[in-house]
């Protein structure tokens, strides 16, 4: 039995997937015989047909692809998982590339490498780029490949997932088709000057209206104070609105199909809220601060006392100060949940890559790209590969091994360098995002899904920025040319 405990809301989830991943694709026959307020179930692509008789065959040697964008550090890592994995299984020769050194160049050489059939086996992936492979019916729906009774997961393994990050990978249609497995996960974090917190009696906010009351206290002192910054325009959108309950892409109930959602009356009272702050001088965002991270303002323990930032960069709030501020002893840093606009419904976005496969005509080979994604995202190793770079281990029984207990054994509580204050504040902000699973949501993903959340992010920009009369008409005509500019 693991230690740590699942929410009730979290099991609902998995129910609800596994409920989902029962239904299929309606023919034209069906339709017509469906009621009008029945929802159309719509694959996204085809699940692959694996037999429960299907075994791996050991006897003849297979080679398969990972293609990534990974650092030095997290590529050692996998090559290491190589190795052990050619212990476990001879015959398959697994060759791993770093194609590029971003995400957006490594799904643009995935799309390439599909037009011209010479796409990889397995590829590290967001959700987004996914929906883009789909498009040519590439990426494999690991449906069955889970379900299968001797090469899949049993109901422990995928319970054992931590199911938001689960089911990120059930977010690309209404029919529960699975396309890919977490892999390195974060979210946002909301990161707070302790010290400063401590000094002038803050409690730590729980909702928006709280961090901003802070925020106009701060300027009663300091008026050149921008006491709260925004790193992703992107997510600020997407995750306001999803605490507004502000539509920003679903799938649509009469056809199955996604669509952009996000021109409406909530979401335009949502940006209107932030435009509020920005204009009297109490938030900034990192692209109103000349694309600049607002932890480089944080970390000076001046003018900026809070911000929202990825736990994947949390050494960031600490690592790059100098020296004289943190020999201080008056700059701690804190890491909590983000705010909502009411307490008590919660929602944050989730982030960091996941790992997909793409279809080949070679099922043999399918298998072997199979069996090596269920050892990448392993317990020991999400583990393993977690503790050097912040990303939250994805499965519960990960926090129960000994990698992760004397990684937090090692922390030191009162630390007295910038190293063991990064460290002691890693471990709290993955705990805090282990805590909280419950919260974090994802978007309807589908072939639109990425240049919507580009566009909204540079709407959310232009709405901030603006210093004109007509506000409104500014904010109507705007979201109006956005959404034009994606669906046509």
């Amino acid at each position: 039995m693991h230690i740590l405990k699942k929410s009730s809301s979290l099991i609902l989830l998995i129910a609800i997937g596994i409920i989902l991943t029962a239904c299929e694709t309606r023919t034209s026959s069906e339709d017509s015989n469906q009621s009008s307020n029945e929802p159309v179930i719509q694959k996204i692509v085809d699940w692959h047909e694996l037999s429960p008789d299907t075994t791996f065959d050991t006897t003849n040697d297979v080679s398969i692809t990972f293609w990534h964008r990974m650092g030095a550090s997290s590529q050692l890592i996998v090559q290491r998982w190589i190795n052990e994995f050619k212990v476990l299984y001879p015959n398959v020769t697994v060759l791993e590339e770093k194609v590029a050194t971003d995400y957006n160049a490594l799904s643009s050489k995935v799309a390439l490498s599909i037009a011209s059939g010479t796409e990889p086996d397995i590829v590290e992936s967001y959700p987004d780029h996914v929906a883009r492979y789909a498009q040519a019916k590439s990426p494999l729906a690991l449906n069955h490949f889970i379900n299968h009774p001797t090469l899949g997961l049993t109901q422990e393994e995928v319970d054992d997932f931590l199911p938001g990050l689960w089911n990120e990978g059930q977010s690309y249609d209404n029919a529960g088709t699975i396309l890919s497995l977490p892999f390195t996960k974060s979210s946002e974090g909301f990161f707070y000057n302790k010290g400063y917190f401590e000094l002038h009696g803050y409690v730590v906010p729980t909702t928006w209206d709280q961090v901003f009351t802070i925020a106009e206290d701060i300027k009663t002192r300091e008026a050149d104070a921008i006491p709260f910054g925004y790193d992703s325009s992107d997510n600020l959108f997407i995750t306001a609105s999803k605490q507004w309950g502000a539509p920003y892409t679903g799938y649509n109930a009469n056809t199955g199909n996604g669509e952009v959602q996000f021109n409406n009356p909530q979401s335009k009272a949502m940006v209107k809220f932030f435009k509020d702050k920005v204009d009297r001088g109490l938030m900034i965002t990192r692209d109103l601060n000349g694309e600049s991270f607002t932890s480089d303002i944080f970390k000076t323990n001046q003018k900026l006392y809070m911000y929202v930032g990825s736990t994947g960069g949390t050494r960031y709030a600490i690592e790059g100060m100098q020296a004289g501020v943190f020999n201080s002893g008056a700059f701690k840093v804190g890491v909590a949940p983000l705010p909502s606009k009411d307490a008590s419904v919660k929602a944050q976005i989730q982030q960091g890559p996941n790992i997909n496969l793409l279809k080949k005509a070679d099922e043999q080979r399918m298998i072997a790209a199979w069996l090596f994604a269920k050892y990448m995202t392993s317990a020991e190793n999400s583990a393993q590969f977690a503790i050097p770079s912040g990303y939250a281990p994805i499965r519960y029984s990960s926090y129960e091994t000994a990698l992760w207990t004397n990684y937090v054994n090692a922390i030191v509580d009162n630390p007295t360098t910038i190293s063991q204050a990064v460290a002691k504040l890693v471990k709290e902000a993955i705990e805090m995002f282990l805590e909280n699973g419950d919260i974090f949501f994802t978007s309807a993903v589908f072939n639109l899904s990425s240049k919507t959340r580009t566009e909204v992010g540079e709407l959310l920009t232009k709405i901030l920025a603006y210093k004109e009369s007509d506000l409104d008409a500014f904010i109507d005509a705007e979201y109006q040319d956005s959404f034009d500019f994606i669906v046509n």
